[in-house]
């Protein structure tokens, strides 16, 4: 049986294009949008296939760092989901690092109609300072950011409370609260919660 069937419905989602590069967006940036970002095997695939309840709308792949990408997912309620490339992957040449960090960069500067900027974060891991800084980043573009703490279903009870004094410290850490979510793409914890907030979020700033 489905994890997700009883969840609430949420806007059909539909790949629609790649990008290699900013220069090719065009118009794209004109409608309303929510960005994912983290690193490699933070789980964005999978959480993305959760939300839309289709189990092939972003690809998931055994090789961390697969995606070196800007994919553009278009929703029939006008707003896009846009899966940024994951970064911090080991195997990844400096090279590629670099040039995904740019773009990761870039985008941020550059995008003009990012509502949300969803955070990804593995709840196995502590939580990196440079994602700290992202979430103080988009605070300061009027972005607003969402942390999400995600294979939550990994973790027994001790590591939960864990996870939990983390996000308390990094928030005292900048002197601002932020949003949490902590989610599990496999059992669907979370996902429910998750799709009611985006789009509460979406239709009070549409």
């Amino acid at each position: 049986m489905n994890p997700y069937a009883k969840e609430i419905p949420f806007p059909e989602t539909k790949f629609f294009t790649s990008l290699a590069s900013l220069k090719e967006k065009e118009t794209l940036d004109t409608f309303p949008s929510i960005a994912f970002m983290g690193r490699s095997n933070s789980g964005k695939s999978s959480l993305l296939n959760a939300l839309s309840n289709h189990k092939g709308l972003a690809k998931v792949s055994r090789t961390p760092g697969k995606t070196k990408l800007i994919n553009i997912f278009k929703t029939n309620a006008n707003f896009n989901l846009i899966d940024l490339p994951g970064f911090g992957y080991s195997k990844a040449s400096h090279k590629e690092h670099k040039e995904m960090m740019k773009l990761l960069e870039d985008f941020l500067n550059t995008w003009s109609n990012v509502k949300i900027l969803f955070i990804l974060c593995d709840s196995q891991r502590e939580f990196p300072i440079e994602e700290l800084e992202t979430v103080e980043t988009a605070l300061e573009k009027k972005i607003l950011p969402v942390v999400i703490r995600t294979k939550i279903d990994k973790l027994n009870q001790s590591d939960r409370h864990r996870c939990n004094t983390e996000m308390e410290s990094a928030m005292n850490q900048i002197g601002i609260p932020f949003r949490v979510f902590f989610i599990s793409s496999t059992t669907g914890r979370g996902i429910g919660d998750l799709r009611t907030f985006i789009t509460d979020y979406m239709i009070k700033t549409s």
